[in-house]
Parts: C-alpha cells; structure tokens; sequence
C-alpha cells in the first residue's frame, strides 16, 4: 500500500495535520472470536459477502436508533423491528438527552482521531455512547470508548463522566432444543442447541443491554499501548507522512526508523 491510499483508509486530515482513526488503531488487538469466524468461512468471496451484510445490519440499525433519538419517526423496516421495539423499552425506562451525534474528536496530546455514536445525558450523567450489534460485549468496545471519552474530554470544559456500550441485537430460539438463530439480512447464524434438531423457530425476539465502563483506565491504557504497536507495525509507511504531527514522529524514532 502507497502512503496516500494508506492516509486515506487510515486516518482524517485535521487542521493541516494527519491523525490516525481510533478504529484502524484498535484493528491491531486481536479478536479471537472474529478470526474464529473467519476461519470457518467456506471462501474469502463467501466471508466478504456475510461482512458486508452483516456491515450493513449494523448501519441500518444504527441510523434508525439515531433518527429516533433525534424524533425524526423514522420508517421502521420489518427485519429490525424487534431490534428496534427492545430499544424502545430500554427508552422507556431510561431519561437520554443526545447532545451530539456522529461527532468527529481528535486527541492533540495522543495524536489519534474517530468519529463516536452519541454524546448524551443518560440518567443525568453525561457521557459517550456507543450502539453495537454484536451478540455480547467486548473489551475491546469500551477499549474504543475509552479513546472517544479521551479525546473529548481533552477538547471540551463540559466533561464527560463516562462511557456505556448499548447492544441491540434480535434472535429465534428453537423451541425444541433452545438453540439461538440470528439472521442479519439474509445472512444465518446458529448457535447452541443440538447439532441435528429440526429447529422449529419462535418468533424473532429483540434484546437492548446497556453496559458502563468500569475500570476506564485501563481501557485508555490498553488503547494507547495498541496504538504503539500501530506505529511500529505501519512504521514505514508513517515515516513517509510528512504532516503526521511531529510528537508522534519523534516516538517512532524508538523503533529506529
């Protein structure tokens, strides 16, 4: 890969100065459950095919919760809606006031930049919001948080208190053995249950689990170490970024470049 085309995938371009995204960055940690996944793909063709999917799940997800949030009464498409009907409950129950949505921060301090889901007041504490539709939460989501919480907090005299995870996903269950069927947009996922059932699905159900960080720290820390295992593994494509802020060059001259 050139050094633009790796600018381009890599980063945003910030008052004259090139600042790497929090998610390139946090691509370095290893996931064991997703390169599990990948590896039972029957194709590379088959698994680009179920990401993209599965991508746009997310995004569909996503836009609808933040047109609600905003009380734009979006169209609700039948294959979310008891995604979206678990939303709303948890809505019902929890007082949120979206000050911002899809906002780009940068850390000057750190050198790192990325684009968070909602800044709002939840239950009157305000802090970073982050939607996923994964079937569980992982560290490495509050790890990503923690980079968002960061940045702002660096800019803005209002400071964030903290940062919560809000998981929104659907599933059947099989009435006969239990096992849980997810189906994003075409795209199946079995788990559980037993091999060789004739599952014979319930209705599709929706789950909504917020999640706050706990030990904000460490995840900071560990974000900021991947980082600079993100500098050392990209080290000679950013020794050839001219505007890549010169705090951050000087670090790279740690690993001789």
């Amino acid at each position: 890969m050139n050094p633009k085309l790796f600018k381009q995938n890599n980063g945003y371009e910030i008052d004259g100065l090139w600042y790497p995204r929090v998610t390139s960055i946090c691509n370095i940690i290893a996931k064991p459950g997703l390169e599990m996944w990948l590896a039972n793909q029957p194709s590379f063709i088959a698994m680009q095919r179920k990401r993209k999917k599965i991508t746009e799940w997310g995004i569909l997800i996503h836009e609808t919760i933040e047109k609600i949030l905003l009380k734009k009464n979006p169209e609700i498409k039948p294959n979310i809606r008891p995604s979206i009907q678990a939303f709303l409950d948890w809505l019902s129950v929890n007082k949120i006031k979206p000050l911002s949505i899809e906002k780009m921060v940068f850390s000057k301090q750190n050198i790192y930049a990325g684009t968070f889901d909602i800044l709002a007041e939840l239950n009157n504490k305000l802090g970073i919001l982050d939607l996923k539709t994964s079937k569980e939460i992982w560290d490495d989501h509050f790890i990503q948080t923690a980079a968002y919480f960061n940045a702002y907090n660096e800019k803005n005299k209002k400071k964030a208190k903290t940062h919560w995870i809000l998981r929104i996903d659907q599933y059947q269950r099989c009435k006969v053995c239990g096992a849980k069927k997810r189906d994003k947009l075409g795209e199946i996922n079995v788990k559980g249950g037993k091999r060789f059932c004739r599952h014979i699905w319930n209705s599709s159900k929706g789950e909504c689990e917020l999640q706050k960080v706990k030990n904000h720290k460490s995840f900071l820390d560990t974000f900021l170490a991947a980082k600079q295992l993100w500098e050392f593994s990209n080290r000679h494509l950013l020794s050839q970024i001219d505007n890549y802020p010169n705090k951050t060059k000087t670090h790279l001259t740690l690993f001789n470049i």
